[in-house]
């Protein structure tokens, strides 16, 4: 009888294994605590993005936010009263107003400090929490969630408080949150640390603001243009220190950047009240100092 021939062996796909090999990659293999994958430096929604990007991929995500902005327009057309502009202003009329108004120079700054520091951090938040921190990937994006909640609770507390108090207090107490968090490992330290950050955030934006209402109150809506110019240029700028960091170091000097970079805003935050104080202003509304 002649022999029989040898079974064959199964070859696995090369699609099928590549995406094997992918999906436990970005799961919760050793390779995904050295990939920096950059967080998107969206504050308000990342964190639901984040989650819903986990639990049903890219499509419902986008989808999600789609759907939350129409609602947001929504509401923005049927709620909010009209706010005709006070008065014409030229693209001359903004750096005519950073030369003549000492508060608004000083707002700017701490602006651009700021969030160029939060951003610094928060962009490359991701693997500092996984190698840092040491928390599984699966749960990255619930945490992000609480940062956001913890954000929300912070604008509100935020809100009814003086600009100069609230940003002095926000830049010192993240200084040591992004300090502490680049360096302390734990699970339990990092969840901490992060909810911590996401409640002092919550307050910079309504707080700039005041600031540059407060400080050119004849000029609200330069002054109020110079600080979203500035702001979206410092998200940019942040996201790009925090990469160079984290190429040319480690993650964990994202936010050491981000830290040095709020120990220089809570400094020119204290730097403006003492001339404030030293009696070179007139008053906090008119000379250009919030309070």
């Amino acid at each position: 009888m002649p022999p029989r021939p040898a079974p064959q062996r199964r070859i696995p796909s090369p699609i099928s294994s590549t995406s094997t090999r992918s999906r436990t990659t970005a799961s919760s293999g050793p390779a995904s605590r050295s990939r920096t994958s950059p967080t998107p430096p969206d504050p308000a929604p990342s964190r639901t993005r984040a989650l819903l990007g986990e639990l049903g991929g890219w499509r419902p995500a986008f989808a999600a936010v789609g759907v939350l902005g129409l609602l947001a327009l929504a509401a923005l057309l049927l709620l909010l009263p009209p706010l005709p502009p006070t008065r014409h202003i030229t693209f001359g009329q903004l750096p005519a107003l950073l030369r003549s108004n000492r508060g608004v120079r000083a707002g700017v700054l701490v602006t651009f400090l700021v969030v160029t520091g939060q951003f610094t951090a928060y962009t490359f938040v991701r693997p500092v929490l996984q190698d840092v921190s040491g928390i599984d990937a699966a749960y990255v994006s619930t945490l992000l969630l609480g940062y956001g909640v913890a954000g929300v609770v912070g604008n509100f507390l935020s809100g009814a408080r003086g600009a100069h108090r609230t940003l002095l207090t926000v830049s010192a107490c993240l200084t040591v949150i992004l300090t502490l968090i680049a360096v302390l490992p734990g699970a339990v330290a990092g969840t901490v640390l992060l909810l911590a950050w996401g409640l002092a955030y919550g307050g910079v934006s309504v707080s700039l603001q005041r600031w540059m209402l407060v400080s050119a109150p004849a000029s609200a809506e330069a002054a109020t243009s110079l600080m979203v110019a500035m702001f979206n240029l410092a998200i940019a700028a942040g996201a790009l220190a925090g990469g160079l960091a984290v190429d040319g170091i480690s993650a964990p000097a994202a936010p050491l950047g981000g830290a040095a970079l709020m120990l220089l805003a809570a400094g020119t935050v204290w730097a403006t009240s003492i001339r404030r104080r030293s009696g070179r202003t007139d008053g906090a509304g008119q000379t250009g100092h919030p309070a």
